[in-house]
């Protein structure tokens, strides 16, 4: 308290230290987790943010390359399940970890990513974890930053897709087919893009039936 001084007919009020302003953005506090946080700080900021994704599917793909969601294995160490919940909520007979129930459950959930890279009209083997499957599926869309930046959007999607068929499955003992699943895919995407992207001037049809033209308008 030696360094504070009470200043007669000021104001009080507070001040940022973060930012040269001294005033609270987000950005700031963004730029000062993946300056200390190292869990952050693995490149992995292409993935967060993107302004065509909303704020609330931003926060989740950050909790997704954090670790921190809801997963079974993670509730399992916060003692919030026991051992016998904790298989893959797909019933494929594997327990259920972040790069399990994204990218390794081969009977249901695995199979996601085959239907869209057909859709997609490419021919790719996925690596098996969040660290190599989110780049190399980044990396498909060349290497322009808009390229990438839209593969990305539609690896977001999928992922986000997948989260809430396991979450119905598990509250509500409900879920959608592949074919289904991969349909959301294709519509969550298309509203992003159209949303964002004022050259993104298709019908939901075409979009459907020729992805790949519709994404060079804003590549």
């Amino acid at each position: 308290m030696s360094s504070c001084f009470m200043q007669v007919g000021t104001i009080d009020r507070w001040v940022w230290k973060l930012h040269t302003s001294q005033c609270y953005t987000v950005r700031s506090v963004y730029s000062y987790l993946t300056a200390t946080d190292t869990n952050l700080n693995e490149g992995f900021d292409c993935f967060l943010w993107l302004k065509a994704v909303p704020l609330n599917v931003n926060l989740f793909v950050w909790c997704l390359f954090m670790n921190r969601l809801p997963t079974k294995d993670n509730l399992f160490r916060r003692d919030a399940i026991d051992a016998s919940q904790l298989m893959c909520a797909a019933l494929c007979g594997e327990l259920e970890d972040r790069d399990h129930l994204f990218f390794r459950c081969d009977d249901v959930y695995g199979r996601i990513w085959l239907l869209v890279s057909n859709w997609l009209g490419i021919d790719s083997v996925y690596k098996g974890n969040i660290c190599t499957h989110s780049f190399q599926f980044r990396s498909i869309g060349g290497f322009s930053k808009n390229s990438r930046t839209a593969f990305t959007i539609i690896w977001i999607a999928v992922i986000y897709v997948v989260w809430k068929d396991r979450n119905n499955r598990i509250f509500q003992n409900k879920s959608d087919q592949l074919v289904a699943l991969a349909e959301k895919v294709k519509l969550q995407t298309y509203w992003w893009l159209k949303s964002h992207y004022v050259l993104f001037d298709f019908d939901y049809r075409y979009w459907r039936l020729n992805p790949l033209y519709c994404l060079q308008a804003i590549m």
